[in-house]
């Protein structure tokens, strides 16, 4: 795959619903002037790409492998990490880690696994030279609207789906972050008639997390203008979400990329996703993106076994022959 000549495409699959195949090519755009079509970003909104049919595009693509963290440096890398929530008060800060795992499985056969093991999930294959080839299944909604209703949720906490043990009080706490932060958001825009449902159990294939469930009018607000006052939430990002970012950028030593960005379809029937449960893919090796929310009563190494909780959405799906 590296450096070969591809055409630019996407594949994606809504929840529930049959999967879409398009060629043409991403264009990069800022962010906030996005008003249709399939929507991609990195995790700060800082670069977004708008898919176009109708600019047939043949692309190198990139092949620079990235930084995966042992579990010894993961661990001395958390550890640090709560070290610096505790000394600056943090509510939550979200810190990231890659896991590669190779495989002779094409992107095509990975892609249609995903889709049957997880149909309501937004599952979804692209390439371009912006960014390389992604695929991912991600449960987590970051808002979906039509002509009247938005609706999206926070979702936080996670364990095996086969854990019929209580919810801790990190987990709780963690969701509560997310909820508040939401709903405070969507305050800030005026938005009529916000309702909240939850926080409930929401089963994720191998994982389970906390959700609560928003709908709220949209009436004179345009959707993308609430996806970029939500996203990056706290769920990928932290509280205070200046000082989380912050933090994420001084000690994880990677590119975060697509991963914890925003993808879906932007248009009458709004769908959009925070990018989880993703991977690059790069000469025979899928690069899983995995995030662990710390408070400062994590335990580094219950967050790495939170994150290779995490890992079993794609890998469950690679390693299957």
């Amino acid at each position: 795959m590296n450096g070969s000549s591809l055409i630019q495409r996407v594949k994606y699959s809504l929840p529930f619903e049959g999967v879409i195949e398009k060629t043409g090519a991403f264009m990069a755009v800022p962010f906030s002037e996005v008003s249709s079509g399939f929507i991609v970003s990195n995790f700060d909104k800082s670069k977004a790409y708008v898919f176009k049919e109708e600019e047939i595009s043949f692309s190198r693509l990139p092949g620079e492998r990235p930084n995966c963290y042992s579990k010894e440096d993961y661990l001395t890398k958390a550890e640090k990490f709560i070290d610096e929530i505790q000394q600056n008060n943090l509510s939550k800060a979200i810190f990231s880690r890659i896991k590669s795992y190779t495989s002779e499985k094409r992107e095509d056969e990975v892609f249609d696994a995903l889709q049957k093991a997880y149909p309501s999930a937004f599952v979804y294959l692209i390439s371009s030279e912006h960014f390389g080839t992604w695929i991912g299944a991600t449960p987590e909604t970051l808002i979906t609207c039509d002509e009247q209703y938005g609706r999206t949720v926070s979702l936080a906490g996670t364990k095996r789906s086969n854990d019929t043990s209580p919810w801790g009080e990190k987990e709780k706490f963690e969701q509560q972050f997310v909820t508040d932060f939401i709903e405070d958001q969507l305050k800030s825009l005026s938005l009529a008639s916000i309702k909240k449902d939850g926080p409930k159990d929401r089963i994720a294939g191998p994982v389970k997390h906390l959700e609560t469930a928003f709908q709220f009018s949209i009436k004179g607000v345009d959707p993308i203008t609430i996806a970029d006052k939500l996203h990056p939430t706290p769920a990928v990002s932290g509280l205070p979400q200046k000082e989380a970012v912050d933090l994420i950028n001084s000690l994880e030593d990677h590119d975060r990329s697509l991963y914890a960005g925003c993808i879906g379809i932007v248009g009458q029937q709004t769908q959009l996703f925070v990018n989880l449960r993703c991977a690059q893919f790069i000469n025979k090796e899928y690069f899983l993106y995995l995030g662990g929310g710390f408070t400062k009563h994590s335990q580094a190494v219950k967050e790495w076994e939170e994150t290779e909780n995490k890992s079993r959405t794609m890998l469950d799906i690679l390693e299957n022959s």
